[in-house]
């Protein structure tokens, strides 16, 4: 295929039709709302069954992500990615389930279990690229520490490609999605269990040349001795498309001061990884304070700036104005899980069409009026967020919920631990579907594009769910 040009994913995600989802969170924003492309609305969502499952044989946190109208062998066809925890990367027919290639891009057998069996492997969502209608590639994060760059018909690498040493499999590994923008991919690093040594942050790669461009590491770089500084949040990061600054959000450093240079903190970096404006709210006196989240981007109607909300492990949401200077008006903090151990962690999504966003909560507040469950905050003109509806669904004191996903006026809601995913109608929290055949943890946010229903679950299987004939 030669020099990618790559795009957008929001533009990306324009170009066909049937639509892509080329990217985790729908956008670069992260806003995990699809505008377009879903034949599901509130009449449909009652009907919603399993059209069928595919069996990938390990733990997946990690959204799907779906090319529409590749050419395979002659024929046009849907394909969804996805990822496992053993490693394994599955190109997939959306329509029946069916494997169309999968690569191995290694794994690393740890001591830490944040997942299941102490194997990390894939587990940040992959980043879709056309360079023509109906061909491109999909990036994404290997357990081998390197980043690939895969056809998306064939699985093939491209020319160049992985580029390697991305970080440490040993200890660290990818949570979060790739964010592919004006043809640089961001790469959000972590680690296990934060098991020292390790140095969480950014890597920014130049698509063209295939190579890291650049790094940002919130503790400091590794020959400062301190560990810690993971982006942990399942978006990644978020990119403002009219500035293309970068918003991250970072969990502690190890030892004391646990905010250590920019850990626990919400950033705004320049596309280099630059960092142009920095918040680092006051938490408390725990080791263990991280923003396990994305700041998600939107601009509620008749907010004259654009806001990035945050979820902190102490079940505090942030809420700050993006500009000149990070927070410098509008700034707000909802207590909305239990302190100071919320489990508060994951990506809210954000519907302009309701000017609502909707927060996955964990816990009972235990100084306001938010429940676990879905949680839906109306914006208002002056840019603040106040309680809408909430539905008390699932386990109390969950630990680290997916983000909701909402299209066509429905919301979608993976409970974690409770084995379920539900839909809600978005503008008044009426409940329209319940799952009843997943068999497993669901910790991977919903996919719904084109009339089905993307859930990955802890059973190492994938379910497809929609309206029509199964």
């Amino acid at each position: 295929m030669g020099i990618l040009h790559a795009r957008p994913a929001a533009a990306a995600a324009k170009t066909s039709s049937p639509i892509s989802w080329t990217t985790e969170g729908f956008n670069a924003q992260r806003t995990n709302y699809a505008d377009r492309g879903s034949t599901l609305g509130p009449a449909d969502a009652r009907h919603i069954h399993k059209l069928w499952s595919a069996d990938l044989g390990a733990v997946m946190i990690a959204q799907p992500v779906e090319a529409a109208g590749v050419r395979v062998n002659g024929s046009l066809r849907s394909i969804v990615y996805e990822g496992t925890e053993h490693g394994e990367f599955y190109a997939i027919r959306a329509s029946t389930g069916r494997v169309i290639w999968k690569k191995n891009l290694g794994s690393e057998a740890t001591k830490c279990f944040d997942m299941p069996d102490g194997v990390f492997g894939v587990g940040g969502a992959g980043a879709i690229s056309f360079i023509s209608k109906h061909a491109g590639v999909v990036y994404v994060a290997g357990g081998d520490g390197a980043v690939h760059a895969l056809d998306l018909a064939t699985g093939a690498d491209e020319p160049g490609w992985p580029v390697q040493n991305v970080f440490d499999p040993v200890e660290e590994s990818v949570y979060g999605g790739l964010n592919l923008f004006d043809n640089r991919l961001y790469v959000p690093i972590a680690s296990h269990c934060s098991y020292p040594p390790y140095h969480g942050g950014l890597a920014e790669i130049g698509v063209a040349r295939h190579a890291i461009l650049h790094r940002f590491y919130p503790a400091g770089p590794p020959s400062g001795g301190v560990s810690g500084g993971s982006v942990w949040g399942p978006g990644g990061v978020s990119v403002d498309p009219s500035s293309q600054d970068v918003l991250a959000a970072t969990g502690n450093a190890l030892g004391r001061p646990y905010n250590y240079r920019h850990s626990e903190s919400v950033l705004e970096l320049s596309p280099s990884l630059r960092v142009r404006s920095a918040v680092k709210p006051k938490l408390g006196s725990y080791s263990d304070e991280d923003f396990g989240s994305t700041p998600v981007l939107f601009r509620p109607a008749g907010c004259p700036v654009n806001l990035a909300a945050a979820e902190n492990k102490t079940g505090a949401l942030f809420v700050y104005s993006v500009g000149s200077k990070l927070g410098a008006r509008d700034s707000q903090r909802l207590q909305m899980g239990a302190y100071p151990r919320a489990g508060f962690k994951g990506d809210p999504a954000w519907d302009p069409a309701t000017n609502m966003l909707y927060v996955a909560n964990t816990s009972d507040s235990s100084s306001g009026p938010f429940k676990h469950g879905l949680v839906a905050l109306k914006a208002k003109r002056n840019c603040r967020l106040s309680l809408a509806w909430q539905r008390p669904v699932g386990l109390q004191k969950a630990i680290g919920l997916p983000p909701p996903t909402i299209a066509n006026g429905v919301v979608y809601y993976g409970d974690g631990a409770d084995n379920t995913e539900d839909a809600f109608e978005a503008v008044t929290g009426r409940e329209l579907w319940h799952s009843s055949t997943i068999t497993g943890s669901v910790y991977a946010p919903a996919t719904v594009v084109n009339g089905h229903v993307f859930v990955p679950a802890w059973n190492g299987k994938l379910y497809a769910f929609g309206a029509g004939k199964s």
